[in-house]
Formats: C-alpha cells, structure tokens, sequence
C-alpha cells in the first residue's frame, strides 16, 4: 500500500480499481454495464488505486469495502486514471486513513443524471480487459 504518510498524485497511467457490489453491474462477456461508474448520491466515485498494493491487499480493500455497504463482492473493473479524466472529470487521492492509504474518488461529475450516465458510458468503454471475479 501507499505511505500514509506520502501519497503522491496520481499519474494518468496509473491502474485503477472499481469494485462491483451489484450483480447487475457485469455482464457474462466480461465487460461491465455503465452504472458501475455511476456515482451514489454523491458526485463523486470511489475507486482503489494499484499503486504499491499487493493483489491481495487490493481484494482485502474490496472485500472491506462490500461488507460496510453489506453487499456482496462480485469482482472489480480496471481503468487508467486517464481514462477517468474527461470532460468534467478528474482523479485526486482520498485516502481513508489509517486502513486505505490507497482510496481516490473521480470527481467533477455534473448534478443531472442523464449527464452522468454519459460519462459513466464513456468510463465503462475504456476499461482495460474483463472484470476479474474475487479469488
């Protein structure tokens, strides 16, 4: 995991997680449906940098994060911090400190909903790869 104590900003090649805790968010193919990068109801979206993490610490990460919301982990998503840099949309470190050093939220999502469903599709088509399921 990251430093705590020096968390650094985040290079637009970095890796970065997003965890799935709704079954609807994936699809059988591999890829993922939009809502997935969909923010709650906040204007903001979290996700789990790479950065210094092991696998294991991020699925750890994962794992935690699905039993706070008391959901099931289903899996995770990757995609670059540049891919998440469009439009309105930016990626700053939020680490939650002391337990995720790691944590960041794409911000800069616009209040309307139709507007963050586009982006939310633009962010689902540039995933890297499949969605990997927990081990």
């Amino acid at each position: 995991m990251i430093d705590p104590e020096n968390i650094p900003s985040i290079a637009d090649n970095e890796l970065l997680a997003r965890f799935i805790v709704y079954s609807d968010e994936k699809r059988s193919d591999g890829s993922v449906k939009h809502k997935v990068f969909l923010p709650y109801k906040l204007v903001e979206l979290s996700v789990n940098r790479h950065r210094e993490a092991t696998l294991e610490e991020t699925w750890q990460v994962g794992f935690d994060v699905a039993k706070e919301r008391q959901r099931t982990l289903y899996g995770l998503v990757n995609i670059r911090a540049s891919s998440c840099r469009i439009d309105t949309l930016h990626v700053l470190p939020a680490p939650i400190l002391p337990k995720n050093p790691n944590h960041a939220n794409i911000s800069g999502y616009p209040a309307a909903k139709e507007d963050q469903m586009a982006l939310a599709k633009k962010l689902a088509a540039c995933i890297e790869g499949k969605w990997k399921e927990p081990p």
